[in-house]
């Protein structure tokens, strides 16, 4: 394999699925507009590289939120499978801890 592997923006994202089968999978069965960009539309310059997500969307929230969650994918998810989450399943730095309240035993009388 040569060492940079760069793609011109007409390159199908099935031939990246070729080999990222998984992801091409959870990208297109996404209900989000990534779906519809080609993989070299993110990923053309280099082989492997993962933008940022500001390269496209900016500073989208308030300064407070990004430093509270400097990752998006702290809420968002990764870029393929955007805040898909199962119903059970939420964002790890959103995950409050379950406190039980304690249970009075009442005495028999």
């Amino acid at each position: 394999m040569p060492k940079v592997v760069t793609y011109a923006d007409t390159t199908p994202s099935k031939d990246c699925g070729a080999c990222h089968s998984g992801v091409l999978t959870m990208l297109t069965a996404s209900k989000v507009k990534h779906k519809d960009l080609a993989c070299a539309f993110c990923h053309k310059e280099k082989h492997k590289a993962i933008p940022v997500c500001q390269d496209c969307h900016g500073t989208p929230h308030p300064a407070g939120i990004m430093a509270k969650f400097p990752k998006c994918g702290e809420c968002h998810n990764i870029a393929h499978d955007l805040n898909n989450w199962s119903s059970t399943a939420r964002p790890a730095s959103t995950t409050k801890p379950v406190t039980k309240k304690k249970q009075t035993q009442q005495k028999p009388q």
